[in-house]
């Protein structure tokens, strides 16, 4: 089969799917992952799993009917994991130099594995050109910041911590065609899942619809299955003036097991709309109790480790 380091796709959303006017982050995640999968499981000649979705900002909103390219290409590779570069452009639509504008870029990494779903070497991946090598370079900086990043997410609070923030729990079973060999859920349904987990929490905070305008730094730590009992958790862990952070802990398992596993993590920032487009203020939430004062602690570390990558990879 030829292998291929670089895929574009296109893709198209309906109005009568986005009553809004906008494509939401949950459907653009997918997007993005089916492209970053197709470039992955293409260099590396096997079946490839999620294992973490770098940071999105939603720079610019993606309208509905109108045709999206994502454009996808290996920057990266490890022992058995595949870095891809992603990007989401809308070609008719020009920004003010004229060029397509583009709408948000990410980092996917994947890694392969066999049939039995066990982690299996990669052919490795080289630069060839010099920009291929500042890539590679800026690929092999955020991993280095994306250790950070997990370290800060995985732990949980205590399960009598005394938590006051807005929160949401939603409960169902994984039926989705979004699956992987094997009938494991894409990870981009999980992204899907935990924008709109982020969504309701958010939009029950500020009595308003909302919009991702940051998202993704997801760890996925587990696979779903078809038929897996999946609960998400979404909490208000800080507000600014005009946003809201909302920190989701996904979980699933048998339907019949007690306890689900964590599957992954993920912070997102959400807004409100005014009437010219721009962010709206927001309610105030004050962390009242110690347990809120350590979620939302560790949530801006995070924030600060997004702002410290950004800064690193535009170069200082």
């Amino acid at each position: 089969m030829p292998t291929h380091s670089s895929i574009a796709l296109q893709f198209r959303a309906e109005s009568y799917d986005h009553p809004d006017g906008s494509v939401d982050a949950g459907t653009v995640m997918t997007w993005i992952d089916k492209t970053a999968y197709a470039s992955a499981a293409s260099w590396s000649g096997t079946n490839v799993v999620s294992s973490y979705v770098g940071n999105m900002h939603f720079g610019n909103p993606v309208p509905v009917e109108t045709r999206v390219v994502v454009q996808a290409r290996v920057v990266l590779t490890g022992r058995t994991s595949v870095h891809v570069q992603t990007r989401v452009v809308l070609p008719d639509v020009k920004d003010a130099q004229g060029k397509a504008t583009v709408c948000t870029e990410c980092v996917m990494i994947y890694v392969a594995v066999d049939a039995e779903g066990n982690s299996i070497p990669v052919r490795p991946w080289k630069p060839e050109t010099p920009e291929e090598e500042e890539r590679q370079r800026l690929a092999q900086l955020r991993g280095s910041i994306r250790r950070e990043v997990e370290e800060a997410m995985i732990e949980a609070p205590p399960a009598t911590a005394e938590l006051t923030g807005e929160s949401v729990v939603l409960r169902f079973v994984a039926n989705t065609r979004e699956v992987y060999p094997g009938e494991k859920v894409q990870g981009g349904a999980v992204m899907r899942w935990i924008d709109e987990a982020a969504n309701v929490c958010a939009s029950r905070w500020s009595g308003k619809t909302v919009v991702a305008v940051f998202a993704g730094g997801v760890r996925f730590y587990q696979p779903v299955r078809v038929g897996d009992l999946v609960e998400l958790e979404a909490r208000l862990v800080h507000t600014s003036t005009r946003s809201m952070q909302i920190s989701v802990r996904a979980r699933s398992g048998d339907r019949r097991e007690r306890e689900p596993k964590l599957i992954a993590h993920g912070l997102t920032v959400m807004v409100t709309t005014g009437a010219d487009g721009r962010a709206a203020p927001v309610p105030q939430w004050s962390a009242r109790t110690e347990a809120d004062q350590d979620l939302e602690r560790r949530a801006l570390e995070l924030v600060g480790l997004r702002n410290k990558a950004a800064h690193e990879w535009a170069g200082g």
